[in-house]
């Protein structure tokens, strides 16, 4: 017999909210994704802002998975998006069987053919265990992941790459560049349409810069060997547990210019300027396809904090 999911009664919701949020406190702190106070303002605007009534928030779905002999294994946390379904959490006592991850499976995908929705996405920890079983060999893919190095190490930039703050000339090709760039990577990650995709790139570059090279806490640079430009560096200043923090915005080497380095001398730099901005540590963002910088920034120490996966229904 199948598994049934079935509503959380509403007399519970208040014990598995306030279950769900450690759970996504910890979670953060665990993964190093978010730490100390900043894990827990995450968890309260972010259940603020997907349950705001509550168990009658239209858009989401707790559910419980209950065996065939009536016995609860656990809850299910949905939530739909604009042409997605968002599977936020799976909580279980005890590690489900291939079997009825399979049935669990089946009838979220059912739910996403009824809402409508195009596509399915998962952020998950990597110490998410359950929610790792579910979804791997299933289907999904490794749409982005978010990274992080602490404590800086100190390494040198190679004498023969010059890296040095970007000049007001050269931004204007640069935010033309990185711009689309960025739009580019949104749809090839499967996340966004190309409309959409050049909306929301150009939304962040925005936000982010919007008093251009000269917008406080962002860093940009040039790198360049024997006077010839090779790359570019983009460098956004945050706060992590009330710490300076440093992100990698935007990272790119000349496509000539690839596999000779570059892109480990300029992450040696981005390091570098961290500190000099006083900060202890640096996380970017890599989408899942581009596995050469993955590969590169795994064999720099960066360890994943959090991933999004997809699947395309």
């Amino acid at each position: 017999m199948p598994l049934q999911l079935s509503p959380l009664p509403a007399e519970r919701f208040e014990e598995w909210r306030s279950a769900a949020r450690q759970r996504v406190i910890d979670g953060n702190r665990v993964s190093g994704h978010r730490i100390g106070a900043d894990a827990v303002d995450f968890a309260d605007a972010f259940f603020a802002e997907l349950l705001p009534d509550g168990l009658a928030t239209p858009t989401v779905r707790i559910l419980r998975i209950v065996d065939e002999h009536e016995r609860e294994l656990g809850t299910l946390w949905l939530a739909v998006g604009e042409h997605k379904l968002f599977l936020l959490e799976l909580a279980v006592e005890e590690p489900l069987s291939d079997a009825r991850n399979d049935d669990v499976l089946a009838q979220i995908l059912a739910i996403a053919r009824d809402r409508g929705v195009a596509r399915i996405s998962a952020p998950l920890f990597p110490h998410d265990a359950a929610g790792h079983a579910l979804l791997e060999g299933r289907g999904f893919e490794v749409a982005s992941i978010q990274m992080v190095l602490e404590p800086l190490p100190v390494r040198e930039v190679p004498v023969h790459v010059d890296v040095v703050p970007m000049t007001a000339e050269r931004f204007p090709r640069f935010v033309a560049a990185s711009e689309k760039g960025f739009a580019d990577d949104l749809v090839a990650s499967g996340r966004y349409s190309p409309d959409e995709a050049a909306a929301e790139s150009h939304r962040q570059l925005v936000a982010e810069l919007p008093e251009g090279v000269e917008t406080k806490g962002q860093a940009l640079f040039t790198a360049s060997v024997d006077g010839a430009e090779v790359g570019i560096l983009w460098l956004g200043m945050r706060v992590r547990d009330g710490r300076p923090h440093a992100f990698v915005l935007d990272i790119e080497v000349d496509a000539a210019e690839r596999r000779k380095g570059y892109g480990r001398a300029l992450m040696h730099a981005a390091e570098r300027e961290a500190r000099r901005l006083g900060a202890d540590s640096i996380g970017l963002h890599v989408f899942g396809f581009n596995t050469g910088a993955i590969d590169l920034y795994e064999q720099l120490g960066y360890r994943r904090t959090e991933e999004s996966l997809l699947r395309e229904l």
